[in-house]
């Protein structure tokens, strides 16, 4: 237990500090968690054509789990301004990674691949709690933002990433409800896709930011190391992205899906690292306390 008997002001930072570091390490630690899964179902059971294929084995608990665990993580940090309104679209559509799974050539589907239908009704569930709890936080996220005592700026700095929750949600109320057949071929590539690409939007949007008030601006290395992120991210999708579209199923017959999402998932893991160690010493911003005389941010 830390002491926090120092003083308000103190105790406050220092439970803000701990909150702050135990949450960036627990994003961290779903990469770790989905890695271990992963290698041991593969010593068990061989290698799969992609990690999202290993839904349908043992380590389905761990990918799930470890995806709305880390999408939970990148709502509480996503920081402010526009990388905020993609982090926090990133995150919705982390659990639409975990509930929707790949199309496999597994059993019961033959020569073309699919979602089998055992997994239906699954999908059918874990859709329709994504869709009810995130019209549960859009309505809460409305709510925090227009009381009295969250300042007048509150609902000013959250909308982006309300209207995005909205679009988000609907589109896929949509697409789950009127095309269930293409949800369930599609819903997991595109999901997957657009969560990777908003993180590699935002590790560019870092590299070249000027802005950093009032945290302190990363070096230029830790900048740099930000752009290779999202240009490898961003070439890493689409070459697997090609790949899926040329070779259609015949991809799953090879490891390329596999060495790409690899790749993602490691690069991600990277980008994460970086910033949780260039913030470790600065608890979120946005998590500050307003003093006296100490503006609210």
């Amino acid at each position: 237990m830390v002491d926090d008997g120092a003083g308000g002001g103190r105790a406050a930072d220092t439970a803000l500090r701990r909150t702050y570091r135990y949450l960036r390490l627990g994003v961290a630690a779903t990469v770790v968690a989905i890695a271990v899964a992963v290698t041991l179902e593969s010593r068990r059971g061989g290698l799969l054509e992609s990690i999202s294929a290993y839904y349908y084995t043992p380590a389905r608990d761990v990918l799930v789990g470890a995806l709305i665990a880390g999408s939970l993580g990148l709502l509480a940090l996503s920081g402010r301004g526009v990388q905020r309104a993609l982090l926090d679209a990133a995150a919705l559509l982390a659990p639409l990674v975990a509930v929707v799974p790949t199309p496999t050539l597994g059993s019961g589907c033959g020569a073309t691949a699919c979602v089998p239908a055992s997994a239906h009704l699954s999908v059918d569930n874990g859709v329709a709690t994504y869709l009810v709890v995130g019209a549960l936080a859009v309505v809460v996220a409305v709510v925090v933002g227009t009381r009295a005592d969250a300042g007048q700026a509150a609902l000013a700095r959250t909308w982006p990433s309300i209207a995005l929750a909205v679009a988000v949600l609907t589109a896929t109320w949509a697409w789950w409800g009127l095309a269930r057949t293409s949800f369930l071929g599609f819903g997991h590539l595109v999901a997957a896709t657009g969560f990777f690409a908003l993180l590699a939007a935002v590790a560019l949007i870092d590299a070249g930011r000027s802005d950093w008030a009032p945290e302190q601006p990363p070096a230029r290395g830790v900048r740099v190391a930000y752009a290779v992120v999202g240009v490898l991210l961003a070439v890493d999708l689409t070459v697997v992205i090609s790949v899926v579209a040329i070779m259609g199923d015949a991809a799953m017959r090879t490891p390329l899906v596999f060495v790409g999402e690899v790749v993602a998932l490691v690069l991600f893991g990277l980008y994460w690292v970086l910033q949780t160690v260039g913030t470790w010493s600065s608890a979120d911003p946005r998590l500050a306390v307003s003093g006296p005389g100490r503006p609210r941010r």
